[in-house]
């Protein structure tokens, strides 16, 4: 996204949470010449990387006064950069990725952390409680955000989008209705709150049933930035028409692909096997690949070449199967489903 709106001349900037970062190695893929800063970002607060518990004691490992916090200072990081353009008058991209509410569960506000225990019935985990917390503070930076937005005189012409990237961890939060967590193609995995604010263009209140997925927004940040309103490019389609109170958009299909196993390593033989509603713990993930098909949505197990399809406007929850009922309409997707991981050249598991 960066570095297409760098061509546009925007100014861009980043700040938290990063996979790709010299202070956490686990991730591959970072090197002194491959990071925020490389990939287009010409901004990046010294807080951006993976994880605060990522930080090691090293010369490159940035410094905080006492009572000052990584997690907290992100916020004021992301209103200074938006004051330094405002004073310039430059257009401009912010990404800013908050560490709430990513584990670790460890936030500093105990009066917070009280006040949902509080409020907690039976059968509430104290991970719960601490989750609650960490969604009221990240509604507040947020909402200091928006406010510095306001007050800095940029509201009319901001676009503001506010999502995830996946779904709810299960050991700290049901998703219910929907079946399976993080980690996993069902749709308590990839199904994730979308909202938009961008006045004149986007209805107050308005809501739209129309699925779309994240690799949407460079397309759509490229259009609303005065690029060009499709690229074949892209993987993406531009929302901005659908932003702008246009329900029609292309129909197509949506594809997801996880050729992995989770947890890692030991962790695996430890996770519970079944995937359901409101199992409360970290069930097993096995390499599978997923299409969405208007309300159909077919999931494709590599390790026993099982495929389980749902027609998502009967059964969000994902548990009534129709494989088996309609035999042809599987086949299709799932043929479907591998033209386009082959056309893309997708990394496929191998069979020992």
């Amino acid at each position: 996204m960066a570095e297409v709106l760098n061509k546009q001349g925007y100014k861009t900037g980043i700040v938290g949470k990063w996979h790709v970062a010299p202070h956490y190695k686990r991730y591959k893929g970072w090197s002194p010449t491959l990071g925020p800063r490389q990939q287009g970002f010409g901004w990046a607060a010294e807080t951006f990387g993976s994880h605060p518990y990522g930080y090691v004691k090293g010369e490159d490992s940035p410094e905080y006064e006492d009572g000052e916090f990584p997690v907290d200072s992100l916020t004021e990081n992301a209103i200074r950069f938006l004051e330094e353009n405002r004073e310039n008058s430059d257009p401009f991209f912010l990404y800013v990725s908050h560490y709430y509410v990513h584990t670790p569960l460890s936030n500093h506000l105990e009066w917070l952390i009280e006040k949902y225990r509080k409020k907690a019935g039976n059968n509430v985990s104290e991970a719960q409680i601490k989750y609650a917390a960490f969604v009221e503070t990240m509604d507040h930076y947020v909402g200091q955000l928006l406010d510095a937005v306001d007050e800095l005189g940029l509201r009319e012409n901001t676009l503001v989008v506010f999502t995830s990237d996946n779904g709810g961890h299960p050991d700290h939060a049901f998703n219910r209705p929907l079946r399976g967590s993080k980690w996993h193609l069902y749709e308590g995995g990839i199904r994730v709150p979308m909202m938009v604010r961008w006045p004149g263009h986007v209805e107050p209140g308005a809501i739209s049933a129309m699925p779309v997925i994240q690799t949407d927004l460079l397309p759509t940040f490229q259009e609303a930035a005065g690029g060009v309103s499709q690229n074949d490019e892209l993987d993406g389609k531009s929302l901005v028409s659908l932003l702008n109170g246009n329900p029609s958009l292309e129909d197509r299909s949506l594809f997801w692909h996880f050729p992995y196993y989770h947890p890692e390593g030991d962790a695996f033989s430890e996770a519970g096997e079944k995937i359901g509603v409101e199992d409360g713990h970290n069930a097993k993930t096995f390499p599978q690949s997923a299409i969405r098909k208007g309300k159909h949505k077919l999931l494709y197990f590599y390790e026993d070449d099982r495929a389980e399809l749902y027609d998502l406007e009967k059964d969000i929850r994902e548990s009534e199967g129709l494989s088996i009922q309609e035999p042809e309409l599987a086949e299709s997707l799932k043929t479907e489903l591998f033209d386009y991981l082959e056309s893309v050249n997708a990394r496929f598991p191998k069979k020992k």
